[in-house]
């Protein structure tokens, strides 16, 4: 007959791996303090330097495409308002030079007034205004914001029921500043919070001379290696969390530093800047993907370690420079911008598939089969690690 998988002995292992973790007060408080001090810190700064940068002067190009009275009207009431507008300097493009600068990604407020702006105005009593602007830039976003309210209160002055529409362009397409945050602190912190945990259960056993002990168990090496793996996915639960909590926090920080701003401030301030709620269950999905990949290679680091300090250097040297560089460049524009050599060596990071997964559902174009590719790889990778680790524990037991 065979034999159940979870075994009193399988039982009295996980028991013990996770009462050892949460016995560890500093190594929880490590994983609830972590993420709730990126988020909090990040909004505490946000408003801090949106304040100062909201009282700044920033450059903006405009192009005025129609010759009409209203389109004209408007841009001369932008001209003699630029110093209460804070703009400085004003400085006029063609279409061509505006499209150009996006492209280049060279541009931090490009106003475009099309040439039907005029005509739809006075047949529709509605119109539309197109600005572009780097939301990465504190300053360009409050000029933007600035220059839409202004806009509208203009076009209103004489007919209140006319409707001037502002279609907001971010340079950064694939999220607004809030999404590209999560995307970075997500990434940032979840790669580096378990190695004090994989470093102690591993490389630290080994330091402690208990390690031996452990594997003369007459349990397989799996399970063993499976107990510790369970503790170690209760650690990121937490960490998952609070991440949850950090985001809510934030967002909440957001929405009382705008709440004395005029209604059309406040909303832009809060798509700009603020994390969409219903995308923290995907968010806190990845985030177990990539604290997981990040479990994986840190067993085999640390299966490999002759002591606790070593392990915790190797594994901070080799996970923090794919890190830094996938946290870079997903936090300066999609990382599929990139082909060639660099571009395989990117894919081949697992964590790149976790910015790609996040920007695509932050920004609402993910697909069915581009996001199961991503989670597919992610889990791919972390299955392999753990089999290589799994097997280096085997190493451990023929040893002893």
């Amino acid at each position: 007959m065979k034999r159940p998988a979870l075994d009193v002995k399988t039982l009295w292992m996980i028991r013990k791996e996770v009462r050892e973790v949460f016995r560890s007060r500093w190594l929880i408080l490590g994983f609830i303090i972590s993420p709730m001090f990126a988020w909090v810190f990040q909004g505490a700064f946000l408003s801090f330097i949106v304040a100062q940068t909201s009282e700044e002067s920033e450059m903006v190009y405009i192009t005025v495409e129609d010759d009409g009275e209203w389109a004209r009207t408007l841009y001369e009431e932008i001209v003699k308002n630029k110093t209460i507008l804070l703009i400085d300097p004003l400085v006029n493009v063609s279409r061509a030079e505006g499209e150009r600068m996006v492209i280049e990604k060279t541009v931090s407020v490009w106003v475009w007034i099309p040439e039907n702006f005029t005509q739809d105005l006075l047949l529709n009593n509605e119109t539309t205004m197109v600005i572009w602007v780097n939301t990465g830039n504190f300053r360009a976003t409050a000029a933007a914001a600035r220059l839409d309210a202004f806009s509208k209160i203009v076009i209103n002055e004489v007919i209140v029921v006319r409707d001037l529409s502002v279609n907001w362009y971010t340079i950064a397409p694939e999220a607004n500043y809030g999404h590209q945050l999560a995307i970075f602190l997500v990434m940032l912190t979840s790669v580096l919070a378990p190695a004090p945990y994989i470093s102690k259960s591993f490389a630290g056993e080994r330091e402690s001379k208990t390690l031996e002990a452990l594997l003369v168990v007459p349990m397989s090496r799996i399970k063993i290696l499976g107990s510790k793996l369970v503790a170690g996915v209760a650690l990121t639960a937490i960490y998952s969390v609070f991440t949850a909590v950090g985001i809510l926090t934030y967002n909440y920080s957001i929405i009382l530093r705008v709440a004395g701003l005029p209604p059309e401030y406040q909303q832009v301030n809060i798509n700009t800047y603020t994390v969409n709620a219903n995308t923290i269950p995907l968010i806190m999905f990845c985030q177990f993907l990539v604290l997981l990949c990040a479990i994986g290679i840190g067993v085999v680091i640390s299966c490999l370690a002759k002591d606790r300090a070593t392990a915790e250097s190797v594994n901070s040297m080799v996970m923090l420079i794919p890190t830094f560089v996938i946290g870079i460049l997903g936090f300066t524009g999609s990382i599929l911008q990139y082909g060639g050599v660099l571009g395989w060596f990117i894919l081949a990071i697992p964590f790149s598939h976790a910015i790609l997964f996040l920007n695509a559902v932050l920004a609402g174009t993910g697909t069915l089969i581009g996001l199961s590719i991503n989670v597919a790889y992610m889990m791919g990778f972390t299955i392999v690690f753990l089999l290589i680790g799994a097997k280096l524990f085997e190493r451990e037991a023929i040893i002893s």
